[in-house]
């Protein structure tokens, strides 16, 4: 297996846990290190011309209209997220 399979697997991590359900891992600090330079890439990295063609679709224009007329946005998503 290689490393960066091994840097996703969650059992490599010690799990803290809150009212007995797994609530976050703990890294060691190489690793932390190494998602920050993967996220400093993905904000930082130059717009693909793929990008601006799904962005640009009409499809996805549709889809995001259909999601929206049948959703109602929560305010506090976050909070949704967590309780899931």
């Amino acid at each position: 297996m290689s490393e960066k399979a091994l840097l996703w697997q969650t059992d490599q991590f010690p799990v803290l846990y809150e009212h007995g359900r797994p609530k976050a891992v703990v890294v060691d600090l190489e690793t932390f290190k190494r998602l920050g330079l993967i996220l400093d890439n993905l904000f930082n990295r130059e717009p693909e011309p793929e990008d601006i063609l799904i962005a640009e679709s009409a499809e996805l224009k549709q889809l995001i209209a259909q999601v929206h007329a049948v959703a109602t946005p929560t305010p506090n998503w976050k909070q949704v997220i967590n309780e899931l």
